[in-house]
């Protein structure tokens, strides 16, 4: 007897998409649908991070959302440092959400890896899953609380 044949012809969808698999892991996504990921994945963009370099400065537009992939990133505010944050972690969703200044500087302390999404790319993600917009805001407000304020 023959060992079964293999299908020559694969559906796109039967690969698994890397991007989607590593934004499952990914707290802030826990609640959102495989659908929505591959619409969110279709929109981000990877990043290589040097040593030392600012991504967010305190007081200044927030020009994207960052999701942290592997190496960390330290969060100051008036120049005390605050939080030290890691794979799987994000930042900049306030200043994505409202468009103000961003509330604290944060700079890579070592090489790191992000996903990360212009205003426009955060935007569309947000518009198009209310689990999303609801788990951002959630741990925004969770975050804030971390920080004294109420």
């Amino acid at each position: 007897m023959l060992p079964p044949r293999r299908c020559q012809k694969c559906s796109v969808f039967d690969v698994p998409d890397s991007k989607v698999d590593r934004l499952t892991k990914v707290p802030l996504f826990a609640a959102v649908s495989k659908h929505d990921l591959e619409f969110v994945a279709s929109r981000v963009d990877e990043v290589s991070l040097k040593p030392g370099q600012t991504l967010i400065t305190e007081g200044q537009p927030t020009e994207a959302f960052f999701i942290l992939e592997s190496g960390h990133v330290q969060v100051t505010r008036g120049g005390k440092s605050v939080a030290q944050l890691g794979p799987g972690e994000f930042f900049g969703e306030i200043g994505m959400l409202d468009r103000g200044p961003a509330t604290a500087t944060v700079v890579t302390d070592g090489p790191v890896e992000a996903m990360v999404l212009s205003h426009t790319q955060f935007r569309d993600a947000i518009k198009a899953n209310d689990n999303l917009a609801l788990q951002v805001i959630a741990a925004m407000a969770k975050r804030l609380r971390a920080d004294g304020s109420t």
